[in-house]
């Protein structure tokens, strides 16, 4: 399961998370960032064995393969998250047409994520963690799945790494 590696992580990325509006913004605000890092991504394409591949499915496949790393089950998890992420960035890509219109839409999408995680940490009065730990943001993903699956109680260990051992289903 969780590395001791993904559980220091994420019991210091969950003190900064505390705060429902601060979750709640984290949880449309990573996606559109996470999003938005595919669309740009999309723009860079390369051949490898006679196909062409995009730099988006690269780094998404070394995402998924850390996370994993970090924790196969949330990992796999993420795999299943970032395929389709990854697929609507590179038809979203294809249909803006131009990189002009790409990189517009990136800038929409990646000001916006961030505008929405400074709202969150206003309300949670705390720094993001990313400020103090740039693998945080590699964490981020990781935490809406954990977070996820604790509410679900499928993570006992996760809720202690998180100080949530407390929580129940709804």
């Amino acid at each position: 399961m969780a590395n001791d590696l993904f559980r220091r992580q994420l019991a210091s990325y969950a003190s900064v998370h505390r705060d429902g509006r601060n979750k709640a913004t984290h949880f449309v605000g990573i996606p559109l960032i996470v999003f938005s890092l595919l669309l740009i991504l999309s723009l860079w394409h390369f051949e490898v064995g006679g196909r062409d591949w995009t730099l988006s499915l690269a780094v998404a496949m070394a995402a998924v393969l850390g996370w994993m790393a970090l924790d196969l089950g949330i990992g796999i998890l993420m795999g299943f998250v970032i395929a389709p992420a990854w697929y609507g960035a590179v038809v979203l890509a294809t249909a803006l047409g131009s990189p002009s219109a790409v990189w517009g839409t990136f800038t929409v999408l990646f000001v916006g994520g961030w505008v929405l995680q400074f709202l969150g940490h206003h309300y949670e009065g705390k720094r993001p963690a990313l400020l103090d730990n740039i693998f945080q943001g590699f964490i981020g993903p990781m935490f809406l799945v954990a977070e996820l699956l604790v509410v679900l109680g499928r993570r006992r260990d996760l809720a202690e790494a998180m100080g949530e051992s407390d929580v129940t289903v709804r």
